[in-house]
């Protein structure tokens, strides 16, 4: 298949991918709520009850409407930085999504199951979307998609925050082991610290980068997932 075709922003081929993608988001994030299910009588008998019985499913699903939510800010914030796609930079982007429409089940076995194994899977599964998302990013930057030229260096930071994410889900794994698995999930809240730790660093390496840059789904530059 070729990949260096070019479809520019005020293109028909532009407009549809973007539609398309933007679709599966919300497809996704209207899904997760379909993982809060226990509707039996027992369950909403009261209020305390009714937490008793879904109130795992319902933090899941907030976790993830944020998680979704975020995604797709940075998508929308990346692809409006490009002046133009291209194949590989589609194909990279429907991996993404790949893994977005995996979130939901994986959301659902965190919300229903207290063992170590739904928020393993749940964490794989935040971290290769977010890598591929860079991934996506590094290629449009590389054959010159932006509206803003990019740098090594620049590219070298937006790698630098990018890998803030993946690290806090990936080691949240051993502690859902060694721990609980509640812990692990608590072990995410360590983003609030690391990414805007990451785009500080980044923001003293390259002060007065323009915002309309291609932007990342961890970036601390103009994305808030």
């Amino acid at each position: 298949m070729p990949t260096d075709r070019r479809y520019d922003k005020d293109g028909i081929e532009f407009a549809r991918a973007v539609t398309f993608f933007d679709a599966i988001f919300a497809f996704a994030v209207t899904l997760l709520i379909t993982t809060v299910d226990d509707f039996s009588p027992a369950a909403w008998s009261s209020p305390s009850a009714l937490w008793a019985a879904n109130g795992s499913s319902l933090t899941a699903f907030a976790i993830s409407f944020v998680v979704v939510v975020s995604f797709w800010r940075a998508s929308h914030r990346s692809v409006s930085g490009l002046a133009a796609l291209n194949n590989r930079v589609i194909l990279l982007n429907c991996v993404v999504m790949f893994g977005v429409v995996l979130i939901p089940f994986a959301t659902e076995a965190m919300g229903k199951l207290d063992l170590p194994l739904p928020v393993a899977v749940y964490a794989v599964v935040i971290s290769g979307t977010s890598i591929m998302h860079r991934v996506m990013e590094s290629q449009a930057e590389r054959a010159g998609l932006g509206r803003i030229a990019s740098t090594p260096e620049t590219r070298r930071w937006d790698w630098i925050q990018a890998a803030a994410l993946p690290l806090v889900f990936l080691g949240s794994i051993p502690v859902a082991y060694l721990v609980t698995p509640h812990a692990a999930e608590l072990s995410w809240l360590l983003l609030i610290v690391f990414r805007p730790l990451a785009a500080r660093l980044a923001a003293r390496h390259y002060p007065g980068r323009p915002g309309d840059a291609v932007a990342g789904p961890t970036d601390g530059r103009s994305t808030g997932q």
